[in-house]
């Protein structure tokens, strides 16, 4: 399986992150319906704390979102995914 990942940090809230989270949220379903691809997405910061309806909606549209306290969820499953395909 391919990953794309976004990674990204705000310290201060604003409509970008409005923007941010609109726009992953329609990226991720056209990557992710293809079988051998999946779109991650790795945010965090204090600027989420202004925009948490729309990290909220991101998250229930983005099957595979993160940040850096479930980062290692990720790495988790990562290694899941590997040992099965062996």
């Amino acid at each position: 399986k391919t990953y794309l990942i976004e990674t990204n940090y705000y310290n201060s809230g604003g409509s970008k992150l409005n923007e941010t989270a609109r726009s992953y949220s329609d990226v991720a379903p056209k990557i992710n319906q293809y079988k051998d691809y999946e779109f991650v997405w790795i945010t965090d910061g204090q600027g989420w704390l202004s925009a948490k309806n729309k990290l909220e909606e991101a998250y229930n549209i983005i099957p595979s979102m993160y940040n850096l306290s479930t980062l290692e969820n990720f790495i988790i499953k990562i290694k899941e995914e590997s040992i099965t395909e062996f």
